[in-house]
């Protein structure tokens, strides 16, 4: 495949030539879909079309994937055409290393802190068994900002190239022979390590060597090993003495004693571990230089000058016992190191809009979001000693969302999204405590001050709230015009004074602010960027662009002094302004990585009652709540992501359409009887109601309803005159109602009482209304007569249910239970009788998104002819897909302070 500008592989789009190598050529590409500049490591034709290099390259490259540093360039994916295969890359601004040795010496203290964050991304892959086998000044970028970043980690060991490689002491070489047998040379000449140059067996130390190279390369700018041709390079690595004289002066001492231990030709008398050299390297700043200035011959120098060294000796001996003294006694640096806590048996939920992840105050314990997203999820406590999370019980049968700690690390709380609720939990066991109810918003970022009062933020446009952890009701603490929404706070130090995020719009325009509880005066701090946290180094700490930064903070003038860095890559980030991470007094910090701004992937499959599946050609998007038109030849389509609107799929000519477009958002979209529109809900005139249109996309968008407080649409009579919607009440937050369509009329209740009915639907014949209810302290499938809710009630569900569906055929009842599976019950009506046959299990929900979430909506819907289901599942045709992982970083204050000095 011929890439020029302009060709797209997938998503990407590409945009320009970076550079090439014996791997391919690099494009710059912008990804269509998350709206965000990559790089396209596009492999030879040759390279390509060997299956099992291929098959070998992208096992590696998935491996590679799990690095997760801010040193080392990230792999985001792996991406197919018709005939090319390309890596996606993130795209890192600036020179290469090459670049910058190209003109000549580096100073030496610039020298240090690439080499300290090479050594870092060094030791983060060599601490999960990856070695890089060609590291060169080409593969190492600096950021304007002085951030390095180290690229095509452990990619070598995949690739075997042609035979005849005879280029330049920088090309990429290897023998001919297979990738699994020994001989084979992999690498950069002029980079390799001794025993890599031979064709031997090489580990970690190949690295070292690498790094030494770098190192002395850096400080003299020039090669150290620059023979005409790739046999000449070699030659030299294997036999060339080190020049050290073309070393600087003011080398340290301590760095030309590194540089000794890296580059010795035995790997069993050089430099074992990389961490050593990351040492060596922080700790030379005050080290003496290697060379001494030139001077005057000893008989020409007078007494008193000949007795100064003596007495610099004697000073420095001093000097030296008093460090010593202060170095077994003084505070001691800790050391930062990086660990997964989530598993495969308990993964990581990464929920659609909150923050799914806290840590404890004083650092010992994490709370995540445990499970999948498509079934029944709690929140599980890993304490830093165990193995494993513990699930909090009180948040099995709710559904707990948004995690947040108490300052005395014993009390975790938490949203209630059956019940709209803010509860709390201890740590230990018991259950769950009601702080306050919400009514029908939902929570948006809580932090628990050391007043023992809760700050809070909704999902509607208003201010920050304040509530007693004891209970209470909530007083408003900050205002907003009615357009802009506070969210995602975090009480000061003191309690005077609360960080939050200012939402208006979407998330390109957030806004980090802060409020001052004594006068209340409220200002913007930094004006791209959310979900800030206050660190106790004296930083503010947020999300922007999917990673983590930190700037300078002074708490008493509310102020930031400095300049933000950015520290962490691959942060999950919400469109809603939510971002995975938590810190610790003690200089802990915990973040999630895997999801992308603009909403996660999923992708549409049909699912016969065996189970087996279909994948749906569409796009992969962030859907929710699918609806099929009823000749079954289009599917609506409720689209969260940077359009929030709905969407068509044509089933039979494979083509997604968008239909409505407003940047207030629209969803859960349903059908009229005859196909020829799609009512959905919407925020685009002031409060949310019911509007419609046309489902070709033709004429314009026509109100229907006008509840004071809002309306959800569920379902339309078969002769299309009546419409059952959700609407908000009191003391409950959900009741069904009935509106006329088409014609004049009022609304009429059908079922109004403390519990929360929600996702109605119609018999095929119009007679009878199923639903979900938590009346009985749980939530059930119900059926009543319609309209006449008052003529009966049967129970369909027998241990909990939630999305029912009906047949079409109108003889079957279908809905989630809690194990979790799809269920199909036989009905059948009879005047006024309703009979109920015993629930029959289809097929495990589990890996589908949202089947088990008891909120407003139905994550399936099913077939014209009752035999298949379209459901959703999250990005289920993308193999390089990363799964969401729980990072925590120890220790990571010492990081901080050395990335981002508070002055």
């Amino acid at each position: 495949m011929s890439v020029t500008l302009g060709t797209r592989l997938g998503v990407y789009e590409v945009t320009g030539k970076i550079g090439e190598g014996g791997m391919g050529e690099v494009y710059q590409a912008r990804d269509t879909t998350l709206d965000r500049d990559v790089a396209l490591k596009v492999l030879p034709e040759a390279f390509t079309a060997d299956p099992d290099r291929l098959a070998r390259f992208q096992r590696e490259a998935k491996v590679l994937a799990s690095l997760n540093h801010q040193n080392i360039g990230a792999i985001h994916g792996f991406e197919r055409s018709d005939d090319s295969q390309a890596l996606v890359l993130e795209l890192i601004e600036g020179p290469t290393l090459a670049d910058r040795i190209a003109a000549g010496a580096i100073p030496v203290d610039e020298v240090l802190a690439i080499a300290e964050q090479i050594t870092e991304a060094l030791e983060a892959a060599h601490e999960q068994g990856i070695v890089h086998r060609d590291l060169k000044p080409a593969n190492v970028k600096v950021r304007p900002d002085g951030t390095v970043k180290v690229l095509d980690f452990g990619l070598a060991k995949a690739v075997t190239s042609d035979a005849g490689v005879t280029g330049a002491a920088e090309s990429v070489t290897m023998s001919i022979t297979g990738a699994t047998q020994m001989g084979m040379v992999i690498g950069t000449a002029a980079y390799m390590a001794p025993e890599q140059a031979r064709g031997q067996p090489v580990d970690k130390r190949a690295d070292v060597w690498a790094f030494g190279v770098l190192l002395y390369e850096m400080l003299a700018g020039q090669r150290l090993f620059s023979g005409g041709d790739v046999s000449q390079t070699l030659a030299q690595v294997l036999m060339q003495d080190v020049d050290w004289a073309t070393l600087p002066t003011e080398t340290p001492s301590s760095i030309t004693q590194l540089l000794r231990r890296c580059l010795e030709r035995d790997p069993k008398q050089r430099l074992r571990d990389i961490g050593e050299a990351r040492i060596a390297v922080s700790g030379a700043g005050t080290a003496l230089p290697t060379h001494e200035p030139a001077t005057n011959s000893p008989a020409r120098r007078r007494v008193w000058q000949r007795l100064i060294p003596a007495g610099v000796t004697a000073l420095m001996l001093v000097v030296v016992s008093v460090l010593a003294i202060w170095n077994l006694t003084g505070p001691e640096s800790m050391r930062v190191a990086r660990f997964g806590l989530a598993s495969p048996e308990q993964p990581v939920n990464l929920s659609a809009t909150q923050i799914d992840v806290a840590i404890a105050p004083d650092g010992t314990q994490v709370v995540y979001m445990a499970g999948s997203s498509n079934s029944t999820s709690a929140l599980a406590v890993r304490t830093l000693d165990q193995l494993t999370g513990i699930p909090l019980e009180a948040t099995v049968a709710p559904q707990a969302f948004s995690p947040f700690i108490s300052p005395d690390s014993s009390w975790v709380g938490f949203f209630n999204l059956s019940a709209f609720t803010i509860e709390k939990v201890a740590i230990s066991v018991g259950p769950s405590i009601t702080v306050c109810e919400l009514g029908a918003a939902r929570l948006y970022g809580a932090s628990w001050g050391s007043d023992d009062f809760i700050t809070f933020g909704t999902g509607v446009p208003t201010g920050l709230w304040r509530v007693s952890a004891g209970g209470g009701v909530p007083e408003e603490i900050t205002t907003t015009d009615g357009s802009t929404n506070h969210v995602w706070p975090n009480v000061l130090p003191g309690g005077r004074a609360v960080l939050f995020t200012d939402l208006t719009g979407g998330l390109e325009t957030a806004q980090v602010a802060v409020v001052n509880l004594e006068t209340r005066e409220q200002k913007i701090l930094i004006p791209e960027g959310h979900s800030p946290r206050y660190a106790s180094t004296g930083h503010l700490v947020y999300a922007a662009r999917g990673a983590l930064r930190a700037v300078p903070f002074d708490l008493q003038r509310l102020e930031v002094t400095g300049n933000p860095v950015p520290l962490v890559d691959d942060l999950a980030v919400k469109q809603s302004g939510a971002a995975n991470f938590g810190i610790s007094e003690d200089g802990g910090l915990v973040y999630t990585t895997g999801a992308e701004t603009g909403g996660e992937q999923r992708a549409l499959v049909w699912v016969d009652r065996q189970g087996r599946e279909e994948y749906v050609p569409a796009e992969p998007r962030a859907y929710l709540y699918p609806r099929i038109s009823p000749d079954g030849a289009r599917v609506a389509l409720d689209i969260r992501d940077e359009d929030n609107d709905i969407w068509v799929f044509d089933v039979l000519r494979e083509a997604l359409t968008r239909l409505t477009f407003d940047p207030a958002g629209d969803t859960y979209p349903v059908w009229a009887p005859d196909g020829g529109r799609v009512l959905f809900s919407s925020a685009r005139e002031e409060t949310i109601q019911v509007f419609s249109k046309a489902s070709d996309g033709t004429g314009s968008v026509e109100r229907l309803t006008d509840h004071p407080g809002g309306a959800t649409p569920f379902a339309v009579s078969p002769d299309g005159q009546q419409l059952v919607m959700g609407v908000p009440s009191e003391p409950a937050v959900s009741d069904l109602v009935r509106v006329p369509l088409g014609t004049s009329g009022d609304v009429e209740s059908l079922l109004e009482s403390a519990a929360i009915e929600r996702n109605a639907t119609l018999s095929p014949d119009g007679e009878w209304l199923a639903y979900q209810s938590n009346e009985s302290g749980r939530y059930e499938v119900y059926v009543r007569p319609f309209p006449d809710t008052g003529a009966g009630r049967w129970q369909v569900s027998r241990a909990g249910g939630i999305q029912p569906a009906w047949n079409p055929n109108g003889q079957e009842l279908f809905y989630s239970d809690l194990t979790p599976s799809l269920i199909a019950v036989a009905v059948r009506a009879d005047g006024a009788t309703f009979s109920l046959a015993n629930p029959e299990a289809l097929f495990e929900t589990r890996g589908y998104f949202a089947v088990n979430n008891s909120a407003i909506g139905r994550a399936y819907d099913v077939s014209p002819d009752g035999e298949r289901f379209l459901l959703i599942k999250q990005d289920p045709t993308d193999e390089n897909a990363a799964l969401p992982r729980v990072i925590l970083v120890q220790n990571w204050f010492e990081e901080l302070n050395a990335r981002v000095p508070v002055p």
